[in-house]
């Protein structure tokens, strides 16, 4: 069980970082970027993967209300760390997290099957 949470939460962070780059780059590096990725994940995934994912809704309803919560808090934290806009960092959480969440499941199921 911890060995595939690692993965997971490493593919996340893996997936989510070149995206917040493309929208943050214009003042921060990449291994910055994929720093901070790493820390506003360490917050959310677990929530997200123990707490939300596990909730007794339909599947639906436990899917937006995982990713509202993911995009809502990682917006936050980079408009407060990286000081930009926060229609960019609102933007780039969104394509950030979406992305993750469409492909990590195919990932995982290309490597696991």
């Amino acid at each position: 069980m911890n060995f595939i949470y690692f993965y997971i939460f490493l593919q996340s962070n893996l997936l989510e970082a070149p995206f917040y780059f493309l929208f943050f780059k214009k003042h921060n590096s990449f291994f910055k970027i994929l720093c901070l990725t790493t820390a506003v994940n360490s917050l959310t995934h677990p929530i997200v993967f123990f707490v939300l994912m596990n909730m007794k809704t339909p599947y639906l309803s436990t899917i937006m209300n995982a990713e509202t919560f993911a995009i809502i808090t990682e917006t936050l934290f980079f408009y407060r760390f990286l000081e930009l806009d926060f229609k960019r960092c609102f933007l780039g959480s969104l394509t950030a997290n979406l992305i993750s969440w469409q492909l990590a499941p195919m990932i995982t199921y290309v490597v696991f099957r």
